[in-house]
């Protein structure tokens, strides 16, 4: 990866996060010569090694991050990787005049639903789908939508409270797991889409889309697909990425995204491509660490500038590094026994990354969503499918031993 360059005149950034996701973007910080405030409840974090102050606070305790925000002056404020941030930020971002996103950009966002209605109102290629208050409306939009669907609670993110419906049956039960999920407990019933899912990072300077990099997911098998790797160059056809990105420039624009760089999960069903949801914020699963291989920029120094109102200076790549993602998963909940690496592993020349965030004696779940990964690697390849069966077959070769629950 390219190494960011050191600020002539460092500022004050503060950041929101500090887990595994986010600790790369208080380093890179660091390293550019900013000033760092992180924000995190509190917890042994590895971002908190990094932070010039640390401030220990839940993320939904905006008036609280604003009162330090205004005390401390801060330059700009940002995350990576997590919605349940982004709403705190557009609020300190209109209290001070920042740039980045407002809080109703946020809110759209944030909320599956408030996303969902600004897509359809632009005419944007979505999933039809439906707020639903109770079951009975449930069930009456399950029948003008039709089976399969999605039922989606509205204020979760990733994987998190989104179950696949069948038949009329099954409803109930998937209606009361994502009510519980739901902090809100308020659902949006999806049309289900069939097609190929891949995802795209936007680079959105001020409100303009400069750069969208395309990539291929790789999830867990249905009927709830989680992210486990990225890989680039994405394969869709050249037409194809054409029109996913008139429609994620549009996507954008609805929603109000600026000066960051936003994750956008998409589906390809026939030869149209839907957007899914979009987030403004980068994405996480490594997905920052597989752009900058294959741009070969640094992807967290991007995300600072755009913080801060400077340019980004990217644009659209169709040539770089080929190279792929893999999370490393627990097969159950319960304890690490232990974890073997061997050296056909950690001595690949192929491995730009490995990194473990357990060892014997922590605690893990088994893979459910993107936090519960116990670790990562990324590969690189003379191509996305040899990096993808790289990626693969380092990844089975990791020994880890549990003492299950």
């Amino acid at each position: 990866m390219t190494k960011p360059q050191m600020a002539i005149n460092g500022k004050r950034v503060m950041i929101l996060g500090a887990g595994n996701t986010v600790a790369p973007l208080i380093a890179c910080a660091k390293q550019m010569g900013h000033e760092v405030i992180v924000v995190s409840p509190y917890g042994d974090y590895p971002g908190f090694r990094h932070a010039d102050i640390a401030l220990f606070c839940d993320f939904r305790d905006t008036d609280t991050i604003l009162r330090h925000a205004r005390a401390l002056n801060i330059d700009a404020i940002t995350c990576t990787g997590t919605d349940i941030v982004v709403p705190t930020i557009g609020k300190v971002v209109d209290a001070l005049g920042l740039p980045g996103p407002s809080y109703e950009v946020a809110r759209r966002c944030a909320d599956k639903w408030l996303m969902k209605r600004a897509l359809l109102d632009a005419g944007v290629m979505t999933a039809r789908g439906l707020l639903c208050e109770d079951l009975g409306q449930a069930a009456a939009v399950g029948q003008e939508l039709g089976y399969p669907l999605m039922c989606k609670a509205v204020d979760c993110s990733g994987s998190e409270g989104v179950f696949r419906v069948d038949e009329p049956g099954s409803l109930a039960t998937a209606w009361a797991r994502s009510r519980r999920a739901s902090p809100t407990g308020q659902m949006v019933l999806e049309q289900f889409l069939t097609g190929l899912e891949f995802g795209a990072q936007a680079v959105v300077e001020g409100s303009r889309v400069t750069a969208v990099y395309f990539h291929d997911d790789q999830t867990t098998p249905p009927p709830i697909p989680a992210p486990i790797g990225h890989s680039m160059p994405c394969t869709l056809a050249a037409p194809v990425q054409q029109r996913a990105r008139a429609e994620v420039v549009r996507a954008i624009a609805a929603l109000g995204v600026r000066d960051t760089i936003a994750n956008i999960d998409l589906m390809l069903v026939g030869d149209s491509p839907y957007i899914i949801e979009v987030g403004a914020r980068m994405g996480a699963t490594c997905l920052p660490e597989t752009i900058s291989i294959f741009g070969g920029f640094d992807a967290y120094a991007a995300t600072l500038a755009l913080a801060l109102g400077q340019p980004a200076d990217l644009r659209d790549v169709t040539t770089g590094t080929a190279n792929a993602s893999r999370l490393l998963r627990s097969p159950a909940d319960g304890v690490v026994l232990r974890v073997e690496v061997p050296e056909s592993v950690s001595r690949h020349p192929n491995l730009h990354r490995l990194a473990l965030y357990c060892e014997a004696g922590d605690r893990v779940r088994a893979f459910r969503v993107g936090p519960d990964r116990v670790g990562d690697l990324i590969v690189t390849g003379g191509s996305a499918e040899e990096a993808q069966s790289l990626a693969i077959s380092l990844s089975d070769q990791i020994v880890m031993q549990i003492q299950p629950d």
